[in-house]
């Protein structure tokens, strides 16, 4: 049994870590590639509806040899047959830690899928029609799946298996280590990937991308790479959250959540590094876990002054005003994105031999 500062500590490194993930790719997009991406949310949502959608269903099928039998109907029957899956993986580890892997796997696959897709249909937009345009497809993505049953049983939501039932310790450490190793990579890939030559591609386009189509590089593809990578990870995201809560349901996956937010923490941090994207998810998980501080404390005040619909919205309100406080004192954020250095390269030489000798 653990204890509740335990609880409380895994609870801290999941919300970390999902913000980690989220917030390292969004400045991957748009601080190294210069695509302002406003629909991280359906790619989180991806990943969740994967394990609601796609890998209970493999789930049910798998187990059926074994002689289970399934409540009928897939809205009205699914907390029955979530709960019976969950009994059955306590006795199958082996069923479970592979379900696991194959629901991250999928995740990443479909999610990658899906960047690809919003590259292509996309490729002509740039700077304000292409956030309008993502923005709006978040939009209809979390629509359609709350008016399709068969994604997440529609507005009710799905309960989904706990495929990790077989742990007899807390599941919440195996999802919180999970998380932040996933971060951890996304952290430490990025970085490397910023001084290679793709990473210094990826900057010239964001600068300047006539200049580089006019050397014979392909933009379009290189931005349909950078929106596959970068939404495969967030969609892992969305299938480690679908765990965390064993629910899946489409407003859990709104905007403000994951696009609004993640864009204020690299605006707060400072884009196109990644020790700008740690800090601000650093300074916006303390945001935000003081406004639920605040909500736990001041709640029930609150409601008791009559004033619950004005006063609740007061998150969203400060979001709005340090978003543009940010943009309009400190747009390059509290760490500012560093002179691209390439080990190796004479730069001293290089400026000397460019002097313009003196007139005489």
């Amino acid at each position: 049994m653990l204890a509740g500062y335990q609880i409380t500590l895994m609870n801290l490194a999941i919300f970390f870590g999902q913000y980690l993930i989220v917030a390292t790719a969004l400045n991957f997009q748009y601080g190294n590639a210069g695509i302002p991406n406003m629909s991280n949310n359906l790619s989180v949502a991806v990943g969740a509806y994967t394990v609601s959608s796609l890998v209970f269903r493999i789930s049910m099928w798998a187990v059926e040899s074994a002689g289970v039998t399934w409540v009928p109907g897939w809205v009205s029957g699914n907390p029955y047959n979530a709960t019976i899956m969950t009994q059955f993986m306590r006795t199958n580890p082996l069923l479970g830690i592979a379900l696991y892997l194959v629901s991250i796997a999928l995740a990443l696959v479909l999610g990658s899928v899906l960047g690809f897709i919003l590259a292509t249909i996309s490729s002509g937009l740039r700077a304000t029609y292409l956030m309008m345009f993502l923005y709006i497809i978040s939009s209809a993505g979390r629509v359609i799946a709350a008016n399709n049953e068969w994604i997440a049983c529609g507005t009710l939501g799905a309960f989904v298996p706990n495929f990790l039932s077989w742990y007899r310790g807390e599941n919440m450490l195996i999802i919180a280590l999970t998380t932040m190793l996933v971060g951890i990579f996304m952290y430490f890939t990025i970085r490397s990937m910023q001084n290679s030559p793709f990473g210094r591609l990826m900057r010239a386009v964001r600068e300047n991308e006539w200049t580089v189509m006019s050397v014979g590089k392909n933009i379009t593809k290189l931005r349909r790479e950078v929106m596959m990578f970068s939404s495969g990870l967030m969609a892992v995201t969305g299938v480690l959250m679908a765990f965390y809560y064993n629910f899946v349901q489409a407003n859990i996956y709104d905007q403000n959540t994951y696009t609004i937010w993640p864009w204020l923490m690299i605006t707060i941090g400072g884009t196109g590094n990644n020790a700008g994207a740690l800090i601000g998810v650093i300074v916006g998980v303390v945001l935000l876990k003081g406004f639920t501080a605040i909500n736990l404390i001041f709640g029930q005040v609150i409601a008791n002054t009559g004033q619950a619909t004005l006063i609740l919205r007061y998150e969203e309100v400060f979001l709005g005003i340090l978003l543009v406080a940010f943009l309009a004192l400190k747009p390059r954020g509290l760490i500012p994105e560093k002179q691209l250095y390439i080990p190796g390269i004479n730069y001293k030489g290089i400026v000397k031999s460019s002097k313009i000798p003196e007139q005489s």
